[in-house]
């Protein structure tokens, strides 16, 4: 290789890493890695679940979830990828959900898991002081 294309492959390198850093890893349904400021800029809200004998839910579990707004029974159903990611904390990398705006703002949220149980909650940032949540599923 000459001295020109290597510099150019250093180049490109020092670039790719550069923006990767201000990036985001995951896919559509699933995020890698989230840093706690940019969850704040997205006004994202991180969930963790719990099963009833209190063991955290693994991504199996948490994608056989339907999750509803406002009411358990004839609530919208919220949609994967355009109202929340399944994802991994920022703080203890432990598997969860990440709830986009318009699905959790001002709304009570329903977390069902067919033969596990379900919980009932609103998420609101200011009042749990974090952006982290962790609920217990109950049958």
């Amino acid at each position: 290789m000459s001295r020109n294309g290597t510099i150019q492959l250093i180049l490109g390198l020092i670039v790719f890493l550069t923006v990767i850093t201000f990036a985001y890893a995951g896919s559509d349904r699933l995020i890698m890695s989230m840093s706690a400021q940019r969850m704040d800029q997205e006004d994202l809200v991180y969930v963790q679940f719990l099963g009833p004998d209190g063991v955290a839910l693994e991504t199996l579990s948490l994608g056989q979830m339907i999750i509803r707004a406002n009411n358990c029974s004839t609530g919208t159903i919220l949609k994967i990828i355009d109202e929340y990611k399944i994802g991994y904390s920022p703080e203890s990398m432990l598997v969860g959900i990440y709830l986009y705006p318009q699905a959790w703002k001002n709304k009570k949220l329903c977390f069902r898991i067919p033969e596990l149980g379900m919980v009932e909650r609103g998420l609101d940032p200011t009042t749990n002081k974090s952006r982290s949540f962790q609920l217990k599923f109950v049958p």
